[in-house]
């Protein structure tokens, strides 16, 4: 499977309505993800994860990079364990209002503007363990962004990754939480719904959506070994693909 032929390629948009989705979404994100509870167990996951692959010892010896980091949610949460965390976005308001929200927490965390796929992190090839939270399905250039996280890594680093395996339509995706989990939770579900299908109209992407085997096939092209695969968050519709670098790998 040709991975960039299989995602959408970004269209040159109008830089006034791109800004705006930026600012907008910095503004309103944390409120919308703060203590909704599908959300919060998606962190507690990943923290799980992350924690297999902790270096033995003092927990700040652990070096993460989160990938498209946004305003910084996850990597304040991995940073909170003691982990040494580096934070990147391609978009650099994202990324002062990251650095506004944190710069006082006192923890190891740093964030800086840059497309991992085509840029350099301080640490890359040296990272014990790599976040990537819903990258592949919007990035230009999924390939080169999964190769890119492959060469940050040290030698059998893992790296957790997940991407939607459909879109989150409001009707469906509220019909499948009301016949999984009842009622109250389809209407909780709103919450992060609403607000991300009004994103996802004016944004200037074209999404597309891995299934299980060429998110496999993808990974795997790029120097990951598969060690578990799942399905999560709001009725399933992210994977969530938890791998390991394999050793003497070079991605192109």
């Amino acid at each position: 499977m040709e991975l960039a032929g299989s995602m959408g390629e970004r269209a040159p948009g109008p830089p006034p309505i791109e800004r705006l989705l930026a600012v907008g979404y910095g503004l309103t994100y944390g409120a919308i993800v703060r203590g909704f509870a599908p959300y919060e167990a998606l962190l507690d996951d990943i923290v799980r994860l992350v924690a297999r692959a902790a270096t033995p010892g003092p927990s700040n010896r652990t070096r993460v990079l989160d990938v498209s980091c946004g305003i910084g949610t996850v990597a304040e949460r991995l940073a909170r364990r003691g982990w040494s965390v580096v934070a990147a976005d391609p978009i650099e308001h994202l990324v002062d209002v990251a650095r506004r929200h944190h710069r006082d927490s006192g923890l190891s965390l740093s964030f800086h503007h840059a497309d991992v796929a085509t840029q350099s992190v301080p640490g890359s090839g040296s990272f014990d363990v790599l976040v990537s939270m819903h990258t592949l399905y919007w990035h230009p250039d999924p390939a080169a962004l999964l190769a890119a996280c492959r060469r940050a890594l040290r030698p059998g680093g893992h790296a957790v990754f997940l991407t939607y395996e459909r879109p989150a339509h409001v009707r469906r995706t509220f019909a499948e939480v009301r016949a999984r989990c009842g009622w109250f939770e389809a209407m909780r579900s709103l919450r992060w719904l609403l607000p991300t299908a009004l994103f996802d109209l004016f944004r200037n992407v074209q999404p597309r959506y891995l299934s299980r085997e060429e998110f496999s096939s993808a990974l795997g092209a790029a120097g990951f070994e598969v060690l578990e695969m799942r399905e999560t968050f709001l009725a399933g519709i992210s994977l969530l693909a938890w791998t390991r670098a394999v050793d003497g790998k070079d991605p192109a």
